[in-house]
């Protein structure tokens, strides 16, 4: 018990040192707000590859253009990202806690966080926790935080999540799957929601057997898919990343020229090997899949 009460200390103390920051370099005092005012938060892990820009970009605009009317943000959850861009770009994209202190101190009430992450990992607990600290705020200091707060779930973090995603990829690539092997290569983590992308690969084997999950960093890895591969008999192999975004990781590690890219190993066992380095952000069946999630944590808000 006495533990939990100094984690509430510490976050109700964390957070209102940030907007008090706010407070002194924008405005010299926090104006009183008697209508509610509305926010989306878009939360991404980032990027600094342009083309992966492109697709956070474009769930923006489709955040936009579902929800008119409705001041719409975006901040990232990686600080390298973020201070790589900052460093040579002289870009400034805030991380969650950041942009929501701006939002309380704009005044806004009422705020739904959009998580565009695949899965419940180590990224979304710690935006999690990001807003339960912001909601114990409005909780237990109304004018200094929000009247509500609402974080979406990532894409893949229920059961019906995982058929709706195989219904998203089966539609994206049926062309490719019918004649030809289609592998998707999402990040994984050492995280426990890793078994999600199992979980995907049974999902999509109901659909069509010709389409293959794999990972960077988790389960199933190169060596699990392979075999699986092999065994289909398949000689040629549509590869794309599972990821939001095209960056760094699609690049290299899926689509990159070094001999322990995902292509470059498939190329060396006799496999013809076309990369699509395309974000799952530019897919408008995935964009919908969003946008569902997001109407869920909008309907949770006051009204």
């Amino acid at each position: 018990m006495k533990l939990k009460k100094y984690t509430r200390a510490l976050i109700l103390a964390w957070v209102a040192v940030l907007m008090a920051s706010f407070a002194c370099e924008a405005l010299p005092t926090r104006e009183p707000v008697t209508n509610a005012k509305e926010a989306i938060l878009i939360v991404a892990f980032g990027t600094s590859v342009p083309e992966g820009e492109e697709a956070i970009s474009a769930v923006t605009e489709a955040v936009k253009a579902a929800n008119p009317g409705v001041e719409v943000r975006a901040s990232y959850t990686s600080r390298i990202i973020m201070r790589k861009l900052a460093r040579e770009q002289n870009k400034i994209i805030d991380e969650p806690a950041v942009a929501l202190s701006r939002l309380a101190f704009e005044g806004y009430t009422d705020v739904a966080v959009l998580s565009t992450h695949m899965i419940p990992g180590a990224e979304y607990d710690d935006l999690k926790a990001v807003v339960d600290g912001f909601r114990m705020i409005g909780e237990n200091a109304p004018k200094a935080g929000f009247r509500s707060i609402a974080l979406s779930d990532p894409l893949m973090a229920a059961p019906g999540d995982f058929e709706r995603m195989a219904d998203a990829i089966t539609a994206t690539y049926e062309k490719e799957g019918k004649g030809e092997a289609v592998v998707l290569v999402g990040h994984g983590t050492h995280h426990f929601a890793d078994s999600a992308y199992s979980a995907l690969q049974m999902a999509l084997w109901r659909k069509n057997p010709n389409f293959f999950i794999g990972t960077i960093e988790g389960i199933p890895a190169y060596d699990d898919v392979y075999p699986r591969l092999k065994a289909s008999g398949a000689r040629r192999v549509t590869l794309a990343p599972l990821m939001l975004v095209a960056g760094d990781h699609a690049h290299n590690d899926i689509a990159g020229s070094d001999e322990d890219s995902w292509k470059s190993m498939l190329e060396s066992k006799g496999l013809k090997v076309t990369p699509i380095l395309s974000g799952l952000g530019q897919n408008k069946y995935v964009q919908n899949l969003i946008l569902d999630k997001l109407r869920e944590a909008r309907s949770s808000l006051t009204r």
